[in-house]
């Protein structure tokens, strides 16, 4: 799907990169990516998640650790190595051939692709700006009735969010503990400065909540569904000794025509849940159109969040329902438009950042000049073939309407749109509403934020679930619980 202008309706990860490169005068490969292999249609090995079935309710019941020796044991028995034992999920990871995996398939067993990939949503394209070269002031704290739930005391105290996500870095703020499944560094460090951005939208919400960071994605936004497992697992593993309350999952890829309730990363979120967390997943970047939410916001227990300009608007770019086994979703929508929060000097969404503003700060004659340089930067913006021999104030304008709506309010911030911040403003919200009633199971949460969602008018459930958080209104529907139950 294109703009207005012609430009790409979402800029994948990578394409920035290479925008990046081609503004700096750094070397750059063509656009086009290669598709990535799946399992099935290549000959040689493939890296997989193998499972048993499992139906629908039958999770809970599930000796998942016992199921997962047994499947180790027996694809050792078939000469299978198996490089990792997933007990939340009842699986193991290996690699196989087409001919393994087969095989594997005819025996009753779920061959799950494990490959790499890239696990950030892309930044959607098209902006709703009347003048694109200026952004205007979103206040989502105030929007999603978060001030007045923090005026009320409810602002996160007690509360730990794990953000499974890039990682974190930003000095003077402290972490309850970091876990790098990437590089394992001690240290904490986010080289795309992703999990440090949703960090503080988590904090802007819960300004008295804790933040616990796991990194389960490389330099260049990529791993592997069992990475984002392994993060799950150890924040489980550690909810007691961190106090961990909820999780924030702000990563994940499209519907892959696995059942919503077989896939092994939801099969954690649900582990998790199960324990007493709250797990708080985007739904995507990938709207308007239908069945475009997949893993982990496709689960049925989590609350998945779409994105919202204000209350009157819901996101074109936000992922829609339903999903691969009917279900409705997203739960909610929260602002996910001009989200202001931190910027990791030199990190791949700074240096982003930083290219686009200067990109949009070009003079007509820096345009073309760049343009004549590096010929690839019109197909990477989208821009028409013809854009050279364009007018100069139809080819600003065409310029400004193609780039991405980012920008950098301040040397230490960043301004991006995506579900990817809708879903830490929820996960905020959450660690204040808890914190007003710790004992509150994660179904209780979930309920009333939908109980209390306000309805847009002009969208349906699938484009919006139950509608707008409203902070306050969940906040009394939850203290008159506790009132009536005490």
């Amino acid at each position: 799907m294109t703009s207005p202008v012609g430009g790409p309706q979402n800029f994948d990860f990578q394409r920035m990169q290479k925008i990046v490169a081609l503004v700096e005068g750094k070397e750059a490969s063509p656009f086009k990516m290669a598709d990535r292999a799946t399992l099935g249609q290549s000959t040689g090995e493939q890296d997989v998640i193998v499972m048993k079935p499992l139906a629908l309710g039958e999770l809970a019941k599930a000796a998942l650790p016992a199921q997962t020796e047994e499947i180790a044991t027996d694809l050792a028995r078939r000469g299978i190595d198996v490089d990792d034992q997933l007990a939340s999920v009842g699986g193991v990871t290996a690699r196989v051939d087409a001919g393994e995996a087969a095989q594997l398939k005819e025996n009753g067993y779920l061959v799950y692709d494990n490959s790499r990939r890239s696990l950030l949503p892309g930044f959607p394209g098209k902006s709703l700006l009347t003048d694109p070269t200026k952004m205007p002031e979103i206040d989502f704290v105030s929007l999603t009735g978060a001030d007045k739930v923090q005026a009320q005391g409810a602002r996160g105290k007690g509360q730990v969010v794990a953000v499974i996500d890039s990682g974190f870095q930003h000095p003077g703020t402290n972490l309850k503990a970091f876990k790098d499944f990437v590089d394992n560094s001690p240290q904490p460090i986010d080289p795309v400065g992703h999990g440090t951005h949703v960090a503080g939208d988590v904090l802007a919400m819960a300004p008295e909540a804790e933040i616990l960071s796991v990194r389960v994605m490389n330099g260049d936004g990529q791993g592997r569904p069992s990475d984002i497992i392994r993060g799950l697992q150890w924040a489980i593993a550690n909810k007691d000794k961190y106090g961990i309350t909820t999780i924030n999952m702000s990563l994940g890829g499209g519907p892959d025509g696995f059942p919503d309730s077989a896939d092994p990363v939801n099969r954690a979120v649900d582990t998790a849940i199960k324990r007493g967390i709250t797990v708080v997943s985007a739904a995507g970047n990938s709207g308007p159109e239908p069945h475009t939410i997949g893993a982990p916001a496709d689960g049925a227990l989590n609350i998945t969040v779409g994105a919202a300009l204000d209350r009157s608007q819901v996101s074109d770019f936000s992922s829609r329902g339903p999903t691969d086994d009917g279900l409705s979703k997203p739960d909610v929508v929260a602002p996910g438009e001009f989200i202001v929060s931190w910027s990791v000097p030199n990190s791949q969404m700074d240096q982003m950042g930083r290219v686009i503003e200067k990109l949009r700060h070009m003079s007509d004659d820096e345009l073309v000049a760049a343009f004549k340089k590096k010929p690839e930067l019109i197909e990477g913006l989208g821009l028409p073939e013809d854009i050279l021999s364009r007018t100069p104030g139809e080819r600003l304008d065409i310029v400004h309407k193609a780039l991405p709506p980012i920008f950098k309010p301040s040397e230490d911030t960043l301004a991006a749109p995506g579900t990817s911040f809708s879903s830490p403003i929820v996960a905020g919200l959450v660690a204040d509403l808890r914190s007003a009633n710790p004992s509150l199971p994660p179904q209780a949460v979930k309920d009333a934020l939908i109980k209390t969602a306000d309805t847009i008018p002009g969208f349906g459930k699938f484009d919006q679930g139950a509608g707008f958080v409203d902070g306050e209104e969940a906040l009394a529907t939850l203290r008159q619980r506790q009132a009536a139950n005490a």
